[in-house]
């Protein structure tokens, strides 16, 4: 699993480093049907037409279904946020690569006209809760801006609220809920209409986000 894991965040750093604008268009299904052809292009996760129980890919994974048995995190939407909570639902994670019943890596995936809030914070909140079985977490969280990527008071609003996002989804696992034992990585990728981008990802070490991309990601390419 060790060399899936590398060539899952190289073609997440491929993917940040150069997909193009392409207006209203575009839509956050293009990037996970895209991420999806690059990966199994290699790996052949998904092989339907061999027997069933070696699929290590998994769409739209469910951290709770009662019919196969996955009995993980459970979440329940209180004033329009969304919390942990043992008597709720599913999460439903964009990837899940590994064996159904306990898959190693869970990625979530977010393509956005602007700072969605809440879907981010639910995002990292799945990711980090350590009910879910993951080894690995990784979000990938692209911005597209119809004009120029923004800057001044604009540009440390946007920071400020990457911190925010991460520190409430903490707070929301009521700290002892975050599992440190994973590897994480939380990304953030701003794009503009002449394909001008700058990234950012979650530093443990500085506790936030910080521009650039992570150096396990430049290594792995």
């Amino acid at each position: 699993m060790k060399d899936i894991k590398i060539d899952v965040l190289g073609v997440i750093l491929e993917i940040a480093q150069s997909i193009q604008y392409n207006g209203k268009r575009f839509n956050e299904r293009y990037l996970h049907h895209y991420f999806s052809h690059l990966l199994q292009e290699k790996y052949h996760l998904l092989n339907l037409t061999e027997n069933i129980w070696e699929i290590t890919f998994h769409p739209e994974w469910p951290t709770y279904k009662q019919q196969t048995g996955l009995n993980f995190g459970r979440y329940k939407r209180k004033n329009n946020k969304y919390q942990p909570a043992p008597s709720g639902t599913a999460g439903f994670i964009d990837f899940a690569i590994g064996n159904y019943d306990s898959p190693d890596i869970g990625i979530e995936f977010s393509l956005k006209y602007g700072w969605s809030k809440e879907e981010i914070v639910f995002d990292f909140l799945k990711l980090l809760d350590k009910k879910n079985p993951f080894k690995m977490s990784i979000s990938y969280k692209m911005i597209i801006r119809e004009s120029e990527l923004v800057k001044g008071g604009a540009l440390k609003d946007l920071e400020k609220h990457m911190d925010e996002a991460y520190q409430d989804a903490v707070n929301r696992l009521n700290n002892n809920g975050c599992d440190d034992s994973r590897e994480v990585y939380l990304i953030v990728t701003e794009i503009d209409k002449n394909n001008s981008r700058r990234h950012w990802y979650y530093d443990k070490t500085r506790c936030s986000f910080i521009e650039g991309l992570p150096f396990q990601l430049k290594e792995s390419i």
